[in-house]
């Protein structure tokens, strides 16, 4: 048998490097692309994504690019509330602020309140509680929230003021949509009316709980966004079950082709999440 000399197995022992390398380029190419970010009920997030949206939130708010959003909310809310641009519009909305916050984190997603869970006693629902959001505002302190992870957070559109939670009926919250209401919601294929229901139902939570959250402002409470990313659930399970129904809306003469307030966007291209790119954590409903 011939002995290679040194310069062959040198040559031998590149030309299996680059077929490692080469082989190993192609694994990567042939491997199944990244899942998208997983969107999460409040009550199931680990301490630290809880801590972590925090963070980004607050980040946001030091870089005026909080407040910046808010107001896009303000302007816009004739424009896109009690017509058929409001379930589009706002998962529109929902992924500008996840984007933003993912620029601070990018392991960070927008949480989602199941609030019918808490339906017949609202105002003990733990997203309500200093582990979270805050409970009912000081009526000493003008109505400001002084626990949960936004305890001395300064609203400032349309003007400065402290993050106020104004609960409708004293120190209870009126009950609110339930489970069964919201199931039976999701049966009707008309998109007109599932629309406007969604939009009565968030209402409901947004009033009970009073404050900033009963204003066109809404979002100077970033409770906003947990209550919204439900509804947007919603329109996502909707849509599972009536892929074929068409978006169309006599209020506003909305369609598919209808571009959204001030992102210009198509109606259709805010349809499927997962060309969006995020995805919700489980089906619904859910029990605790």
């Amino acid at each position: 048998m011939r002995v290679l000399s040194r310069r062959e197995v040198l040559a031998s022992a590149l030309l299996g490097t680059a077929a490692i390398a080469s082989g190993a380029r192609g694994t990567a190419a042939h491997a199944a692309p990244p899942r998208p970010p997983v969107r999460r009920r409040v009550g199931d997030m680990s301490e630290q994504q809880w801590e972590a949206f925090v963070r980004a939130v607050r980040t946001l708010k030091e870089r005026g690019v909080y407040d910046a959003l808010v107001k896009i909310h303000a302007d816009y809310f004739p424009a896109t509330h009690a017509n058929g641009f409001f379930l589009p519009w706002q998962r529109r909305y929902l992924l500008h602020f996840e984007r933003e916050l993912q620029r601070v984190d990018p392991s960070v997603t927008v949480p989602y309140w199941d609030w019918p869970l808490d339906a017949r006693s609202p105002e003990r629902a733990a997203v309500l509680s200093k582990d979270y959001f805050g409970g009912n505002g000081s009526p000493q302190r003008d109505r400001a929230v002084l626990d949960g992870a936004f305890a001395g957070w300064t609203a400032r559109v349309p003007r400065t003021h402290p993050l106020r939670h104004s609960y409708a009926d004293g120190d209870k919250i009126p009950r609110w949509a339930t489970a069964e209401l919201i199931g039976n919601m999701l049966k009707n294929p008309d998109f007109q009316v599932f629309n406007m229901q969604v939009e009565i139902h968030l209402g409901a939570v947004q009033m009970g709980i009073g404050g900033d959250l009963a204003q066109p402002a809404a979002p100077n409470d970033p409770l906003y966004w947990a209550v919204a990313c439900f509804g947007d659930l919603l329109w996502h399970l909707w849509r599972s079950r009536h892929p074929k129904a068409p978006v169309r809306s006599a209020y506003g003469n909305v369609t598919e082709e209808s571009r959204l307030p001030r992102y210009g966007d198509t109606v259709a291209s805010v349809l499927d999440i997962d060309k969006l790119g995020y995805r919700y954590d489980d089906a619904w409903p859910r029990t605790r």
